[in-house]
């Protein structure tokens, strides 16, 4: 049996080093390893001397020979543990046959080897069963103390990582970050929309004041802005003094860039208007083509290049102080949900510009009193040209045609300001060659209270409840800006409020449901984007994912802390359907909340009257003929349907 020293155990919980001390421990714990089968011999040998030469009852102590071949089995492993019981056997058994009389009385010699037999069969095959043990508890040793070592390896680099990452997210977007170090992230020609922040007088306060009083106030307008861009996706590009320019869009994507970029403008500008902070603000924001990507050798940052981010720097520079100005484009993006006026090349602060204005609210009381003429169009007009309002001034001309085609000073007014429409009405902006369409946001479009929508008498009977709402808006329009659904939460609860009320349900109830419909749509922002947004039909794996959203929001209403189960139960259940074929537990008839059989047709209704990435909104008349025939079908609640058709009457006239 050769010395194999790789297969001793440690043994564990005793450190001998410690125990014992010093160098001299360990060169005794090396010796007796490196003689282990040396002692082991010996063992067997004085085990062998006393049972023969001076025990009278020999087979009463062979058992005695377990004990050296149960620590070879430990210590030697399996092979030798059995090489060494098999010596062992032979030295009994040919020391029986030269020595009968020392095993038994009687001199039956057979019956000695079969006992001899017997006790050898049990001394092999516990050396095997040791043997094996002690080899499997050595490799898991060896297999833990090798994953050990990996998982003290994987911890120092998950610790280096969480250290990159944190100094990277101080540094760079979390969301740039990150697909940066996934190797993500590439240079490409995509549609985004930039926007660009700028403090006014931030130049003439901080040669004013100390630095460290500068740096608070600018930071704590940082503080401001940065949770608004990223509730709303936005990439903080740069900033550049008391300015900052920000990307929608990129590096994710999203489908409404350009409604995230408004949004974002229109919460910043709350928010300053509530900071008492020393400056006002400014936001130019431009939708278009540009280059995004890493850019940079040795120290790269993501960024985006183009004309676009060209325009918007110009709009914010030409912006007034609290104003939002939007490009053609962004517009056109974003006018089903925002309001807007077109900015012209001057404003009303000339002694001119007011005279002006006064004789035109004086035609226009004359208009009311007096009705429409050709004549007072045709002043109107003049006075909104000489205002450079070339639109309004056209819109009058063209009514004043219709009511006196043959005016030929009604037709050279009308062609003039066709010919002076884009001089008027666009802006020259530094470094650009043609002149652009410019708009000034003005707030969101409110659909509650949407004449073709809802009728103004059901607005105006449910006003104080409007108004006495609690609920976390932003955090339902950042969802809802995902999809552009901008309001459809208000009008849902709203719409669902006044169903109950018909209805006549207890206040709490109705209170439950009204929060209910402005939430339901959270689970949203759990569902792709892309899918939210997609223009041609969704495959059934998509149609999957979109129905785990009701699942989705619960669980967001609950971190939100959300704890009544009646308004947890309407979320989950607002898409189960009358007939029992809808989502998510296939309930049906009664057995489907009231609160979610309300708020369920609210939605259906406040979805087919708006705006929605593949298609138009539809008219009031045509959603309810909609809603009617799937009523039939066994989609909805017929009571509800009838109590939604009810207060709707107004919008939908016989």
């Amino acid at each position: 049996m050769g010395t194999t020293n790789d297969k001793i155990p440690e043994l564990p919980g005793i450190d001998l080093e410690t125990t014992l001390g010093g160098t001299s421990v360990t060169r005794f714990r090396n010796a007796v390893i490196r003689h282990l089968e040396l002692i082991f011999v010996l063992l067997i040998a004085f085990l062998v001397l006393i049972l023969f030469f001076f025990i009278p009852y020999k087979f009463a102590f062979l058992n005695l020979f377990y004990l050296p071949v149960l620590l070879a089995a430990y210590f030697l492993g399996r092979k030798k543990s059995l090489l060494a019981s098999l010596h062992i056997i032979l030295l009994v058994a040919l020391t029986a046959l030269m020595r009968p009389e020392w095993f038994t009385s009687h001199g039956v010699v057979l019956s000695t080897m079969v006992m001899i037999t017997i006790w050898g069969g049990f001394l092999v095959l516990t050396s095997i069963i040791i043997g094996s043990l002690q080899e499997r508890i050595s490799k898991g040793f060896t297999e833990t103390r090798r994953l050990y070592e990996e998982l003290k390896r994987s911890r120092v680099i998950e610790e280096m990582k969480e250290k990159v990452e944190k100094t990277l997210y101080t540094t760079m977007d979390p969301v740039v970050a990150k697909l940066a170090t996934e190797g993500k992230l590439r240079i490409e020609k995509r549609e985004i929309t930039i926007m660009f922040c700028d403090l006014t007088d931030f130049t003439n306060y901080s040669d004013q004041n100390a630095p460290d009083i500068v740096l608070d106030e600018l930071n704590r307008f940082i503080g401001q802005i940065e949770p608004v861009i990223e509730m709303y996706r936005g990439h903080i590009d740069k900033y550049m003094g008391d300015g900052v320019m920000v990307e929608f869009g990129a590096p994710i994507d999203y489908a409404q860039h350009a409604l995230m970029s408004v949004l974002a403008g229109i919460k910043i500008q709350e928010r300053l208007k509530d900071t008492a902070i020393p400056w006002r603000l400014r936001i130019g924001i431009a939708t278009g083509n540009a280059i995004v990507g890493m850019m940079g050798v040795n120290r790269q940052a993501y960024s985006a290049i183009g004309d676009k981010v060209n325009v918007a720097k110009r709009l914010e520079e030409i912006c007034e102080p609290d104003k939002i100005y939007i490009d053609e484009t962004a517009y056109r993006m974003v006018e089903p949900f925002v309001n807007v006026v077109k900015v012209r090349n001057m404003s009303y602060s000339r002694q001119s510009d007011k005279d002006l204005l006064e004789q035109l609210r004086i035609l226009e009381g004359r208009m009311v009193a007096e009705g429409e003429s050709a004549d007072l169009l045709y002043q109107m007009g003049k006075i909104h040209f000489g205002l450079h309002d070339v639109s309004a001034a056209i819109s009058c001309f063209e009514h004043a045609l219709a009511m006196d085609p043959d005016s030929t000073e009604i037709r050279l007014a009308y062609a003039d300001a066709n010919l002076k429409k884009d001089e008027y009405e666009k802006i020259q902006l530094k470094g650009k060659l043609h002149k652009i369409s410019v708009f000034e946001v003005k707030g969101l479009k409110n659909r509650w209270h949407d004449p073709n929508v809802v009728p103004p008498s059901l607005v105006k009977k449910y006003r104080n409840v409007e108004v006495a709402i609690k609920a976390p808006f932003d955090a339902i329009l950042a969802v809802e800006s995902l999809d552009g659904s901008i309001g459809r939460g208000l009008l849902t609860g709203m719409l669902s409020y006044a169903i109950a009320d018909h209805l006549g349900l207890n206040e709490d109830l109705k209170q439950t449901i009204l929060q209910a419909g402005l939430l339901q749509d959270m689970g949203k922002e759990a569902v792709p984007h892309h899918i939210l947004n997609r223009p041609a039909s969704l495959t059934e794996q998509e149609i999957k994912l979109i129905e785990k959203y009701v699942i989705e929001s619960v669980a967001i209403l609950k971190r939100l802390g959300y704890v009544d189960e009646t308004l947890l139960d309407i979320v989950k259940h607002h898409h189960e359907l009358w007939n029992g074929n809808g989502y998510p537990d296939g309930l049906e008839g009664e057995a489907i909340p009231i609160g979610a059989r309300i708020t369920s047709i609210a939605e259906v209704y406040g979805a087919m009257t708006s705006w929605r990435p593949y298609r138009g909104s539809w008219d009031a008349r045509l959603a309810i003929n909609e809603i009617k025939k799937n009523t039939e079908k066994g989609h909805y609640d017929p009571k509800v349907a009838e109590a939604l058709f009810e207060i709707l009457k107004e919008s939908i006239p016989e």
